[in-house]
């Protein structure tokens, strides 16, 4: 009986041709040994597994991945500050011309040593193309720095259980008008809560339009490294209630700031100075 050379298995996207040996020379005769056989389909088998199971799906939020609004599904990313480390940031892209009806996050660990900034929301750029929001709060939460620039604001509330090493506001008063969103009818909204995150940005990823936002809400996020930094963004209303910010516990020098590339309808400071530091 002859003995085929070679077998072919057919898998649903993989042809292989695994040659399987003639047999063993003994006393002049030859021993075919099944054994080479189930090794083969042993192989196979593992390779099948390999093949079908992947990457598993990165579904918001889904730490490592960046989401591209109104997608739930992400994408892994790379930290650029520690290539060789397993991201853990959480990042959404925001295209030109969305509607999101809310963007929420609650009770939220941030910081990773060497990353400069822990929270960020940036728009675009600061003519056409910005992050507008009607209501942006922050409460319950501490950062050892807050920085606001490139920014328009209806008005801007720091209540008196802000407290802060050092704050400076020095925006540009305007008669700015207070941004309404209206329906959000077939929008978007992300949600976050009870998580451990080296960092989480929000970012305007392209121009040709505002990105529409009902609410931003910050509630119980807290970081022991980095900055919270917020750019080119337009607001109707920013709260800030039971805040704590402060990186070296020196007066002197200002860790909460308003800058004046801000402008602002209404300003409310109540913030109280003591000598804070995150650690």
């Amino acid at each position: 009986m002859k003995i085929p050379r070679k077998a072919s298995f057919q898998l649903p996207s993989l042809r292989l041709h695994i040659p399987i040996g003639g047999g063993i020379y003994l006393g002049g005769g030859k021993l075919i040994l099944a054994s080479l056989s189930t090794v083969a389909l042993g192989f196979i088998a593992s390779l099948f597994l390999l093949v079908s199971r992947g990457d598993p799906e990165l579904v918001w939020p889904s730490l490592g991945a960046e989401y591209t609004a109104p997608s739930m599904v992400g994408q892994r990313v790379v930290d650029a500050e520690s290539p060789e480390e397993r991201s853990q940031t959480l990042q959404l892209n925001l295209p030109a011309g969305l509607r999101i009806s809310k963007i929420h996050f609650t009770n939220i660990q941030l910081g990773r040593g060497g990353l400069a900034v822990a929270f960020q929301i940036t728009g675009f750029n600061t003519t056409s193309s910005r992050i507008v929001v009607e209501t942006l709060t922050i409460r319950n939460s501490e950062f050892p720095t807050m920085d606001f620039a490139n920014s328009d604001f209806g008005t801007f509330n720091a209540t008196s259980s802000v407290v802060a090493a050092g704050h400076t506001f020095s925006p540009t008063i305007t008669t700015t008008a207070s941004v309404v969103v209206g329906s959000d009818r077939g929008a978007s909204s992300y949600v976050a809560e009870d998580m451990v995150v080296d960092r989480i940005i929000i970012t305007q990823s392209s121009a040709g339009g505002d990105v529409l936002i009902g609410e931003i809400i910050l509630d119980g996020v807290r970081a022991h490294t980095g900055s919270f930094d917020l750019d080119n963004v337009e607001a109707g209303t920013v709260t800030l209630e039971n805040i704590r910010v402060g990186d070296d516990g020196d007066l002197n020098s200002a860790d909460l700031i308003l800058n004046s590339s801000v402008t602002v309808g209404t300003m409310n400071d109540g913030v109280t100075e003591e000598r804070i530091q995150i650690r």
